[in-house]
């Protein structure tokens, strides 16, 4: 039974040392505490199942086994050049940042069209739109915003879980994965 576990454990600690890759960002686990660093080497004969860890604080590289040592998710930087994505932005002034006014909210649809309602849901106006991918910037072409020359910056927020366009100073639309 020993040796079945053993053969169970080579075959977990290859399968993780081939799932990871040198240059992946990690923690080792050394004397109580988890220490920040990079896998430089994969180990193998001697040291297989063991990771060399390239410490962020530390110029001393050190060969730490699979179990002392957790992989970080390394967050993706939010890709702007897409633009807005469709949807649902709820439009909030924030004069007072802990009571901001909701002034109802606005559609992104497909096309480059927009339409803007109020608090109750009527219609307010529609309009068309475009996103300068350079600037980062929604340009309102037609409807209420370009009316009153809402400027549109653009901004992804929390990993992309929000998008917000500025329509004015104080006054935003965001949409957020968070809400749907």
């Amino acid at each position: 039974m020993k040796k079945f576990s053993s053969f169970l454990l080579a075959i977990f600690i290859s399968s993780l040392t081939f799932a990871q890759a040198v240059g992946d960002k990690v923690e080792a686990y050394s004397i109580g505490t988890w220490y920040k660093g990079t896998i430089k080497a994969i180990g193998s004969g001697n040291n297989q199942g063991q990771f060399l860890i390239d410490y962020d604080d530390y110029s001393t590289d050190t060969w730490h086994y699979a179990k002392g040592v957790r992989f970080v998710k390394v967050a993706k930087a939010p890709n702007t050049n897409a633009g807005p994505r469709l949807g649902e932005y709820g439009v909030l002034s924030y004069g007072s940042n802990s009571n901001p006014l909701r002034l109802g909210h606005f559609q992104l649809s497909a096309g480059g069209n927009y339409s803007f309602f109020n608090n109750g849901g009527g219609l307010v106006g529609s309009g068309t739109y475009k996103y300068d991918n350079v600037n980062k910037n929604v340009q309102w072409l037609s409807g209420p915003f370009n009316k009153y020359k809402w400027d549109g910056k653009f901004e992804i927020t929390r990993e992309g879980k929000t998008h917000s366009i500025s329509l004015k100073r104080g006054t935003f639309g965001s949409n957020s994965t968070d809400s749907r």
